[in-house]
């Protein structure tokens, strides 16, 4: 395995620019671009607090914080080389490599799939594979999580003739708040919590648990800058993976530079939200091996759903599109 992710560093929060820029030294730093997966949420509290904390700043990296518009636009604004680095799910990574995109993944942050079926507590579901029936399930067909779905559903044997479908393409929290579907297939930090948080009694099932195994969000940065400046990369990935050792140790702290820095966020949510994002950090290669180190079989077992869920017609070598030389 090959390759090599930057550094980074950030301080002030410009929220009506849509951006966070952080601070600068007297020396000259390395300035960079990370692009996240989405708007900012307390699951990239680890982030801020690594620019908090001072964690880039320490490598020498200047960096400016931009929100995101999904990982398949952040994974190509990488591949393109208009972000220098990159928080992106490690699915897009891989489908970004098979359309010949430049992209590396440094590391794994999130191991597991927060994929779930999401459902109130009193619908009083226990074996998916008898409970879905007679129910109503409100799927994002234009998610992965869509995909997902229809995966699972010929692992686990479901009769499509006893299953109700029905679009919730942006609407799951709301269509099950009112109780217009029984269950729906989504992130379950995201909608569940979302649920929870409005003082619903709220239960899911991880799709993880039920045999679909993915690595989840990755630090990815572009193959040439790699070969270009793998110091950089280096600095880069030490401080970002520093930020996520620190606030699985700490989550009260993530949490406040999290809400420090983005003072109109629900904080019921975020306050939620966080512990479950850190959660899905562990695995029994980052027991072994340490935060954010990921393995080939590991990478394989995503290709292997990426291409039963159609997302991928042909395999590709996986050991390009990921590295761990940069987390010693």
């Amino acid at each position: 395995m090959s390759n090599s992710f930057g550094s980074w560093i950030c301080r002030t929060a410009i929220a009506a620019l849509g951006f966070v820029a952080i601070g600068t030294s007297a020396d000259a730093a390395d300035s960079v671009k990370l692009r996240l997966d989405w708007v900012f949420g307390s699951e990239h509290a680890p982030i801020f607090l690594a620019l908090e904390k001072g964690f880039f700043k320490e490598e020498g990296i200047e960096v400016e914080l931009l929100p995101g518009e999904g990982s398949s636009v952040t994974t190509k604004l990488v591949g393109n080389r208009d972000a220098d680095f990159g928080y992106a799910s490690a699915d897009q990574v891989l489908l970004g490599a098979s359309r010949d995109l430049p992209v590396v993944a440094t590391a794994v942050l999130l191991q597991q799939n927060p994929t779930a079926f999401i459902f109130k507590t009193s619908q009083n579901i226990k074996n998916v594979e008898t409970d879905l029936y007679g129910k109503t399930l409100g799927i994002q067909l234009k998610s992965s999580t869509g995909r997902q779905w229809d995966a699972i559903k010929k692992t686990l044997n479901l009769d499509p003739a006893k299953l109700t479908e029905v679009p919730a393409d942006g609407a799951l929290v709301s269509l099950i708040a009112a109780d217009r579907i029984d269950v729906g297939v989504g992130f379950y930090f995201n909608d569940a919590l979302k649920l929870k948080a409005t003082g619903e009694d709220v239960s899911w099932i991880l799709l993880e648990e039920l045999g679909m195994k993915m690595y989840s969000t990755t630090l990815l940065t572009n193959a040439e800058l790699i070969a270009e400046n793998p110091d950089l990369v280096a600095r880069f990935t030490k401080a970002f993976v520093r930020g996520w050792e620190y606030s699985v140790a700490n989550p009260d702290e993530a949490y406040e530079a999290f809400v420090k820095a983005n003072p109109s966020t629900d904080k019921v949510y975020a306050k939620l939200k966080l512990p479950e994002v850190l959660k899905l950090t562990q695995s029994p290669d980052v027991s072994a091996n340490g935060l954010g180190s990921s393995t080939l079989a590991g990478w394989d077992e995503l290709q292997k759903q990426l291409v039963e869920m159609g997302l991928l017609k042909t395999s590709i070598d996986v050991s390009k599109a990921f590295t761990n030389q940069f987390l010693k």
